[in-house]
């Protein structure tokens, strides 16, 4: 193994899902990673009842807070099939958690003026705690599986906050097979996982598979959310970067794999 390619016969199992999993593999593949794509999670529309409400009131909120690529992409699509003008949002304040997600934020025209310093709803619930994020109406567009860390803490601040269900998490039933025999032929040296949802979803397959030990699989977490679920399956995360994106995971992987060399 050369220090240019630290990944070089190793089996990388990456759980992102579908279309957000590019930028990752690529880098996992430039460092001789051998990779092994099963989304455990996708994503559809959803309605909780509440749409023309939220729709009515928009112009009424002061920031809008969007928590991850999926959550912006809902909510505008939310508004265009209502055929509702984006300018209706033109006068509220955009907060994001991450770069990833202003980023997409920015494609549809809007910029985020306010994004925590960590790339997780706790960092955010944390400074709104420590009063560096003050609004009086906040729209939190989400998914279903998203917990109310942040709309908790401006509650708890005095302002309110609107949740906002746009899109629903499911595991699409294709890949558990794959998953069972990418565990049953041991080709999973690194387990990659970005949420806690993957991580059940991974773990539900590795049950039917009768398999339930994965000790001898490196596993590698995005963040301390999905690291504490992974732990909670009795999975030892050796790997969690401090910036929380698939990006800094992929070179946290690296690095990990290049120190063995050394």
């Amino acid at each position: 193994m050369t220090s240019s390619q630290p990944l070089s016969g190793k089996h990388i199992v990456v759980t992102r899902p579908r279309g957000q999993a590019a930028s990752f593999i690529d880098k996992i593949e430039a460092a001789g990673g051998m990779v092994h794509f099963v989304p455990m999670l996708a994503f559809r529309s959803f309605s909780d009842g509440r749409e023309t409400k939220r729709l009515q009131q928009l112009p009424t909120y002061d920031w809008i807070i969007v928590t991850s690529k999926n959550g912006v992409d809902f909510f505008f699509q939310q508004l265009k099939g209502k055929g509702i003008d984006y300018n209706t949002v033109i006068k509220s304040r955009f907060a994001a958690i991450g770069t990833k997600t202003a980023e997409v934020l920015q494609s549809y025209g809007f910029h985020a003026e306010y994004i925590p310093e960590k790339f997780s709803a706790d960092q955010f619930a944390e400074e709104i705690s420590r009063g560096h994020f003050k609004a009086e109406k906040v729209l939190i567009p989400k998914g279903n599986l998203a917990r109310t860390a942040i709309a908790d803490a401006l509650r708890v601040k005095g302002m309110t906050a609107d949740e906002w269900i746009v899109y629903e998490t499911y595991f699409p039933e294709e890949e558990k097979r794959h998953v069972m025999d990418l565990l049953t032929a041991n080709q999973t040296d690194v387990l990659t996982f970005t949420s806690p949802s993957a991580v059940r979803h991974f773990m539900e397959a590795a049950e039917e598979a009768n398999i339930h030990t994965l000790q001898e699989s490196v596993v590698a977490c995005i963040g301390p959310v999905t690291k504490k679920e992974a732990d909670r399956f009795g999975l030892h995360t050796q790997i969690c970067p401090e910036v929380y994106t698939s990006e800094s995971l992929a070179e946290a992987i690296v690095r990990y794999f290049r120190k063995e060399e050394d």
